[in-house]
């Protein structure tokens, strides 16, 4: 992961992420329009780049595809984050488990 610059927000990103974030602003770039323009005003991140919160696009246009896509980096974000909280959660009750039963057979 790396933390990348979207709309002037920090976003937190595999590279896989940020080469589709790329292949979808050049999509929409032409001679009059950049595509890192349809990403204005859409999310909310907090200090480590996590999306906390989207917003419908109500000030300027955007695409559809741009939208799902920030939908889909916000869940992919919060699954990573769910699935680091259990395996330290495992990793602590392992570690728990084999001190339980080191004491048990010292008995």
């Amino acid at each position: 992961m790396a933390i990348r610059v979207v709309d002037n927000k920090r976003l937190d990103m595999t590279d896989d992420e940020w080469i589709m974030y790329q292949k979808i602003v050049k999509s929409y770039t032409t001679l009059t329009n950049k595509g890192e323009d349809l990403f204005q005003d859409l999310f909310e991140t907090n200090e480590q780049g996590i999306i906390i919160f989207l917003k419908p696009p109500s000030k300027r246009q955007t695409s559809f595809e741009v939208f799902l896509f920030l939908m889909a980096l916000f869940q992919h974000q919060h699954l990573r984050l769910m699935y680091k909280s259990v395996e330290d959660m495992r990793d602590q009750f392992q570690a728990k488990m084999k001190e339980i039963d080191e004491k048990l057979s010292n008995k």
